[in-house]
């Protein structure tokens, strides 16, 4: 039977043999990243709605495997579903990818961290752990790197729970602006300028709130120390 190790490391050869693979076709196709959602939308809105719907949350939330920009998908959500179902769709695919992510993470790494962590990382992963459904929020309303967070979640001691609300909640503001944003050059849309407005309008909203937090927390910690 191969013990746990041996499984984590055979399976993270896997991974970055996926990876390369992924990478070298993505050369030989010579599709530049700003054509990446126009080719996707190209290639499922043959298969209908709700088929297409299906395949594009499957593929959100395998996108952890490939490292694929998260930000993509999302713009071709509204490109392929129009404003109002690809944020539906989105909000789906997107939680699932980071909970996958973070699920991941958590056990290639998570051992290896609280092995190595000294005093210091360790009484800073407490303060995380109490206090992690804010900072995940936080995280997330000032768009740090979708994968830096869900990988970086992962090893630390923020539980699920609280990672899972704090991203649900946290990508809403940039997610409903980048769809919005993908779905002005959806078929069929109208007022496409107001699309536009609101686009910038949530992502402004994401970070005055993000900012309005986090002096909170300042406060908050000043308090009580």
């Amino acid at each position: 039977m191969i013990k746990k190790k041996g499984l984590k490391w055979l399976l993270a050869g896997l991974w970055v043999a996926l990876l390369v693979v992924a990478l070298l076709l993505w050369q030989q196709s010579e599709l530049a990243l700003p054509e990446i959602p126009y080719w996707i939308e190209s290639q499922l809105e043959a298969f209908g709605l709700w088929k297409a719907a299906t395949i594009y949350i499957l593929i959100f939330a395998l996108r952890p495997f490939l490292l694929f920009p998260a930000t993509l998908l999302t713009v071709s959500s509204g490109l392929l579903f129009g404003p109002w179902l690809g944020i539906l769709f989105t909000i789906i695919g997107e939680n699932a990818s980071a909970n996958v992510a973070f699920c991941v993470a958590r056990w290639f790494g998570r051992d290896w961290v609280k092995k190595k962590a000294g005093i210091s990382l360790q009484k800073w992963e407490k303060r995380i752990a109490e206090n992690g459904l804010m900072t995940v929020l936080i995280l997330r309303l000032i768009m740090l790197p979708f994968d830096a967070v869900n990988y970086g979640c992962g090893l630390t001691a923020v539980r699920q729970r609280d990672y899972a609300i704090g991203t649900f909640i946290g990508i809403l503001p940039a997610l409903i602006a980048f769809v919005l944003l993908g779905g002005i050059g959806s078929a069929g849309v109208q007022n496409r300028f107001w699309l536009l407005v609101a686009s910038v309008v949530f992502l402004v909203l994401g970070i005055l709130l993000a900012r309005w937090l986090g002096r909170r927390e300042k406060s908050a910690s000043a308090e009580e120390q």
